[in-house]
């Protein structure tokens, strides 16, 4: 498949020593929406920053859109591609009208009008920048990344430091605008991943650990059954016990380690014929925090 961006044995070492990627490798094909996922310090936004072409690679290469940050024709590419910075770093002396017509001039084309509406900005167009709260300011962002219609979207932190209300409407805007677009997105907030991407990679000091679907990744994971009955969960718990299923407590039910599609109807009648009154029954799918979680411990 034709890729949207490629990190091909990639190092990255800062001129105070620090090496923030190391010979790392790995694709993201052309309409794939993906989540960077990594400890503080494992090289996500230096990744950023050279598909950016805001870093040049110590050594390796980076593609994006089949050409190489430096080349004639990488000037293309970026403007076929929207960013969301972690910093604003927007001018703050110029209006929202005013920064959206500057955007629309460098790519060269874009309806500013289209986007204002979508993001409801309609109220704020002479606001200065200065003057946006910080949910405003990441509207305005995405409203800009998505001015020139991009085939491919970098989103680094998209949602970092706003309030719940700003970030679910963040949140709700990017669910629109990562549809059909080749996505790259970087984040510490697992749910917001795993809402939004279908593929994970995940780095820790610099190196890929692993690069694969989120439902492959799933799969690693042992299916798990959470329980709770009227009896206290000691009892139910004594009751898996007998049965030779160690349980684990969380709050009040009780969470096994087996396949609910083919266990669950034979342990709830034998829980039942026992005399255990069993309420809840739910099939527990391993969230990307464990997953995560148990990649980077391991």
């Amino acid at each position: 498949m034709p890729t949207a961006l490629a990190f091909e044995s990639v190092t990255k070492r800062y001129r105070n020593g620090v090496v923030a990627l190391n010979g790392a490798s790995w694709s993201i094909p052309v309409g794939a929406r993906t989540c960077l996922l990594g400890p503080n310090g494992a090289g996500k936004s230096t990744a950023i920053r050279l598909l950016e072409g805001a870093l040049r690679p110590s050594s390796g290469s980076v593609v994006l859109l089949e050409t190489t940050p430096g080349t004639p024709e990488y000037a293309d590419a970026r403007r076929r591609t929207g960013i969301v910075p972690q910093s604003p770093g927007m001018y703050t002396d110029l209006t929202t009208s005013d920064y959206l017509d500057l955007v629309r001039r460098l790519y060269g084309r874009g309806d500013a009008g289209r986007v204002i509406d979508a993001f409801g900005l309609g109220p704020y167009q002479q606001t200065m920048l200065a003057e946006l709260s910080g949910g405003f300011r990441r509207r305005l962002l995405l409203a800009a990344a998505l001015l020139s219609e991009p085939e491919v979207l970098l989103l680094d932190e998209p949602t970092v430091g706003l309030d719940p209300v700003a970030a679910h409407d963040v949140h709700e805007f990017l669910t629109t605008a990562m549809q059909g677009r080749s996505t790259l997105l970087c984040t510490h907030n697992l749910a917001e991943a795993e809402a939004l991407c279908d593929d994970v990679v995940i780095l820790r000091g610099g190196r890929v650990l692993l690069h694969e679907p989120l439902a492959e990744l799933r799969q690693r994971v042992a299916p798990r059954l959470r329980l709770r009955a009227r009896q206290p969960v000691e009892s139910l718990v004594a009751a898996l016990a007998r049965r030779g299923l160690v349980a684990e407590i969380e709050n009040d039910a009780a969470v096994v380690s087996v396949d609910a599609r083919r266990a669950a109807p034979d342990l709830l009648r034998d829980l039942l014929g026992e005399g255990i009154d069993v309420f809840e029954s739910v099939p527990l799918e391993a969230s990307l925090e464990q997953l995560f979680l148990d990649v980077v411990r391991a």
